[in-house]
């Protein structure tokens, strides 16, 4: 069963097994920045992270938004993932 994600303005927040998951984010301008991420520990290795950040970066395309990887597990992402590199930015500038 595909679990939902919910943006509350802050964070994406993801529910699986009674448990929370979020990736959080502050908007700048035109640019999210990816900030905190968290699955517990009984959760790591579901693939619950790919799926918050996966559903950030199709956010950010849906809202013609970029994105500063800020979170380590975001810029692991993007190593994997080389495709969404285009929507990165390093900088708030």
């Amino acid at each position: 069963m595909k679990s939902t994600i919910i943006d509350t303005g802050e964070k994406f927040i993801l529910n699986h097994e009674g448990m929370e998951s979020y990736l959080a984010y502050r908007r700048r301008g035109e640019v999210l920045d990816f900030y905190s991420a968290y699955v517990p520990g009984s959760l790591r290795g579901k693939g619950l992270a790919s799926d918050l950040i996966l559903h950030g970066m199709h956010y950010a395309v849906m809202n013609g938004l970029r994105v500063r990887p800020s979170h380590p597990a975001v810029l692991r992402f993007l190593e994997i993932n080389r495709e969404w590199e285009y929507l990165t930015v390093y900088s708030l500038n």
